[in-house]
């Protein structure tokens, strides 16, 4: 082989072996893959919006719910009443809040409950909103979602991305919202 001819030969090799490797790689990226994410709660799927719905504060306010876009949201989303449980999880939430440092103010807490003692619980965690969990629009878009108790992670667009069940790990939610923040250009 002269060498003019080896010379063409590589070039040709260097254009095709792409190909060649994205051929044998492609099965690794097939549709019925299950793809594994770093993500600690699950996943919303489909998305659920709750912008445009008409609530009532725990004070009696009519409110829209899109007092909570522009920012993220955790919403705590009560099925009973708030026992020792809940109100571990609601400190919880406060202590994850507060470790974000100068990011706190991305994010606001939101506690949907139909407990008595939500003027026990406001007192206690000033900056918490707390809304009447009456049936209504948002309750029935939130039951969908789960209808066991659960935090609710909110974008700044209003829609419901990540749900955490009742017994969560505080480190791997502050994990997820510090990756959100991360990543995110809004809110």
């Amino acid at each position: 082989m002269s060498v003019n001819r080896i010379k063409f030969l590589v070039i040709i090799l260097i254009f095709m072996i792409p190909f060649i490797i994205s051929y044998f790689l492609m099965d690794d990226y097939s549709a019925e893959k299950e793809w594994s994410t770093t993500n600690y709660g699950s996943f919303v799927d489909p998305i659920i919006t709750i912008n445009n719905i008409n609530i009532e504060n725990s004070l009696g306010e009519k409110l829209n719910s899109n007092v909570f876009n522009g920012r993220w949201t955790l919403i705590y989303h009560l099925k009973n009443n708030c026992l020792d449980d809940c109100l571990k999880n609601i400190y919880l939430l406060r202590q994850i809040h507060t470790a974000l440092g100068k990011d706190m103010n991305r994010l606001q807490r939101v506690l949907i409950s139909n407990s008595e003692s939500e003027i026990d619980i406001s007192k206690s965690y000033p900056g918490l909103t707390i809304i009447k969990n009456k049936p209504d629009k948002l309750s029935g878009l939130l039951n969908n979602i789960s209808s066991k108790t659960s935090i609710l992670l909110v974008d700044p667009l209003g829609n419901v991305i990540l749900r955490y069940d009742n017994k969560f790990e505080g480190k791997k939610l502050l994990k997820d919202i510090k990756k959100l923040f991360k990543l995110s250009r809004i809110g």
